[in-house]
């Protein structure tokens, strides 16, 4: 089994069972331990302690953070992709996280506690991986009273993974 392989059955069987051991990960993979661990690190799939934490919790932890926005012009945010946010039996992240992560970024730049998204054109460039850092960049590129229109683009590693031009009607202002 490749390592490719083996990631995809690794992230199957903690979305089927979250609660499973790194031992018993290791040997329904047949591989040692270790090799399980660093898998779990690669794609960002948290420890069995931490996976039955969250689960006790009920909560989502959010991977997200925005690092800098210049109000009504610009701004920059990261996500850290995780198991959690994968098509079923893939390690390939679904397109609707990837879609929210940018109108986030769109909603933060304009202020917005509210907003219609009126138009959206977006383009997906390449699949994402779990354990993938994406960095978006917004740009406001028009405003006219209470419309926007903010391109956010998308990059894993060097890479273009999505471009998104967003024409918002702001609601309610303040975030």
């Amino acid at each position: 089994m490749t390592k490719k392989e083996r990631h995809v059955l690794l992230m199957s069987l903690i979305n089927e069972d979250p609660f499973l051991k790194d031992e018993e990960l290791a040997a329904k993979c047949g591989v040692s331990i270790s090799s399980i661990r660093n898998d779990r690190a690669e794609l960002g799939i948290a420890e069995y302690r931490e996976r039955i934490k969250s689960a006790a919790e009920g909560e989502r932890e959010t991977k997200e953070e925005l690092l800098d926005v210049t109000p009504y012009e610009n701004g920059i945010s990261v996500l850290d992709t995780d198991g959690s946010m994968l098509f079923y039996n893939t390690d390939i992240v679904k397109s609707q996280y990837i879609y929210a992560f940018a109108e986030n970024l769109a909603l933060s730049v304009i202020e917005a506690k509210a907003a219609l998204i009126k138009v959206a054109n977006v383009k997906y460039m390449l699949q994402v991986h779990a354990g993938e850092r994406l960095v978006a960049k917004s740009r406001v590129i028009r405003s006219r009273e209470d419309e926007y229109i903010v391109h956010v683009h998308i990059t894993s590693g060097h890479k273009e993974v999505f471009r998104g031009k967003f024409n918002l009607e702001l609601i309610e202002a303040g975030i």
